[in-house]
C-alpha cells in the first residue's frame, strides 16, 4: 500500500468482519491482500452473505526517550 503523505511504500492490516445484530464479529485478517479476497470468495460461496473488509495502515512511532521505533496497525 502507497502512503499518499509521504509517498513510501507502507504494509496494511486487511480485516474481514461480519456485523450482525449491531455487533461486529471479526472472521479473518492478513497483511495479504490475495488471501483475504480468496477467504472472501469463499465465505460467500458457504454462507451466501458479503462481508465488510477494514483496511488498517501501518503507522510508524518513534520513542524518542528509547530511541526506538515500533510499527502498530491503526
Amino acid at each position: 500500500m502507497l502512503d499518499i503523505n509521504t509517498g513510501e511504500q507502507i504494509q496494511a492490516l486487511y480485516r474481514l468482519i461480519e456485523v450482525k445484530g449491531g455487533k461486529r464479529v471479526e472472521k479473518f485478517s492478513s497483511t495479504d491482500i490475495n488471501e483475504v479476497i480468496n477467504f472472501h470468495k469463499e465465505f460467500i460461496k458457504k454462507y451466501r452473505q458479503g462481508l465488510l473488509m477494514e483496511i488498517l495502515p501501518e503507522k510508524k512511532t518513534y520513542d524518542w526517550k528509547e530511541k526506538k521505533v515500533s510499527y502498530s496497525f491503526e
